[in-house]
């Protein structure tokens, strides 16, 4: 059951500190906590709302490296902690050490009453003092070396998971993976992709203004915006409300021009999550065809729905299917597939930094078969001289071009279709030599998307 709105609005580091402790305790994403809780406290005020962003990103994004040092300072194991202690310990200690706006005496004050007005002990708050107080004192841990060990120094200097350094530092070498690392802890841009079935990106950027809101071009996508200082809370501007913009990463709307879509066409897209991409595919379309956006999330579709209607969408139809399993459409039915494949999420980590503690490195083996499964019930929908498109989030090999190979392999009708005139010129680089589309937060700071467009003979 969704929460209700609530009228009596928390601050924002009383919230933080709630979500981060729940989802600490009920390992839940804190990201669909913070959803949550913004829809529950519509009244929330701008101020308060970014800090909470803040607050609750940034503990997630520099969580490794957090819990190193605090383990170095607290009597107590981590793992043996309340899940409140714990929390707080992060929250404080973010603060202290990454918001040098924030005094360290009011920092120490509001952890203490935090943890009182949650029921912890007066023991728990007095070690809670005791160890923010050290940290503010100046008494930070060193960091590890990286001459003596390579993968826990970049693990805890840049608050990645030593599995994941392990596997980058032999793919990529040292100087390469200290880059995607640091790339993956800077803020990514606000960008947003503009409806071009209402609008241009000119006369949106002019409507902007006029809402208190300063943005500018994209580099690489014709129909991207990149805002850099806003007047009100996005999602309360009249002209999200009119449908003539939603968030989406610069790299996942290239990707979607690989498609090749266009008017009169039929297409089916495989995993359409919120509908970015669904209503992008639409826009290629010039809302003429027909569409039919497929997922196995009932959520993700109501919110696709929501977006789809604010969008203008016509032509749509919205249906909750299983895509490792037979799919309840005719043979040779469609033009176009586009298939957004479930996976690790490796190249969005600048965006969703919590993956960093959830993912586990034997998870990474559950995604490949599922992708698979997927490409192999896509295959009999297309006709012969259709376009199959796949997309993933991720860096890892194994989720990309292995399972393309893997494909091509069982399939000989189908054949990677390398056509770089359908990106817009500044985005024709990302095609590399192989015909795979690859972008990355540390060479162009786009998310590291994957595209390979498959043609059938």
């Amino acid at each position: 059951m969704a929460n209700p709105i609530s009228t009596k609005t928390p601050a924002a580091r009383a919230l933080a500190l709630d979500l981060l402790a729940a989802a600490q305790r009920r390992g839940e994403s804190v990201e669909d906590l913070l959803s949550a809780a913004l829809r529950r406290y519509p009244l929330l005020p701008r101020r308060e709302r970014a800090l909470l962003l803040e607050l609750v990103q940034g503990v997630k994004r520099w969580e490794i490296r957090l819990d190193y040092l605090l383990a170095r300072l607290a009597a107590q194991p981590l793992k043996k902690m309340h899940p409140l202690a714990l929390a707080s310990l992060r929250l404080g200690a973010y603060q202290l050490l990454w918001l040098d706006r924030v005094p360290a005496r009011a920092v120490l004050s509001e952890a203490g009453k935090l943890a009182k007005a949650r029921g912890l002990s007066r023991a728990q708050v007095g070690f809670i003092n005791a160890v923010l107080r050290r940290l503010a004192g100046g008494d930070v841990p060193e960091l590890p070396d990286l001459a003596a060990d390579p993968v826990l120094a970049l693990s805890v200097s840049h608050s990645h998971p030593q599995w994941l350094v392990r596997r980058w530092l032999s793919r990529y070498g040292p100087e390469e993976t200290a880059a995607r690392l640091a790339a993956n802890n800077r803020i990514p841009p606000l960008t947003i992709r503009v409806n071009t079935l209402k609008t241009d990106a000119d006369r949106l950027l002019f409507r902007l203004v006029g809402e208190g809101v300063s943005g500018e071009r994209c580099r690489f996508a014709p129909e991207g915006l990149r805002l850099t200082g806003l007047g009100a809370a996005p999602l309360e501007l009249p002209s999200y409300k009119e449908g003539l913009w939603l968030f989406q990463d610069e790299g996942a709307q290239l990707v979607s021009h690989l498609s090749g879509a266009a008017p009169g066409m039929r297409v089916a897209e495989i995993g359409c999550g919120r509908g970015g991409k669904t209503t992008h595919l639409l826009e290629l379309m010039a809302n003429q065809g027909l569409l039919l956006a497929l997922d196995y999330h009932r959520g993700r579709l109501q919110e696709a729905r929501s977006n789809l209607q604010r969008w203008g969408a016509a032509r749509v139809q919205l249906l909750w299917a299983d895509a490792t399993r037979s799919l309840p459409l005719k043979e040779r039915s469609c033009d176009l597939l586009v298939v957004d494949a479930p996976c690790s999420g490796l190249g969005i980590l600048r965006r969703h930094p919590e993956i960093k503690t959830r993912l586990r490195e034997a998870d990474l083996a559950t995604f490949p078969p599922r992708q698979l499964a997927m490409l192999e019930g896509a295959g009999g929908l297309l006709r012969p001289g259709g376009c199959l498109l796949y997309v993933t989030c991720t860096t890892e090999p194994a989720e990309n071009e292995e399972v393309i190979a893997a494909f091509l392999e069982n399939h000989p009708d189908f054949h990677l279709l390398a056509e770089p005139h359908l990106l817009p010129a500044p985005a024709r680089s990302f095609l590399n030599p192989s015909g795979y589309f690859q972008t990355s937060p540390a060479s162009s700071d786009l998310d590291g998307f994957f595209g390979a467009a498959l043609a059938k003979e």
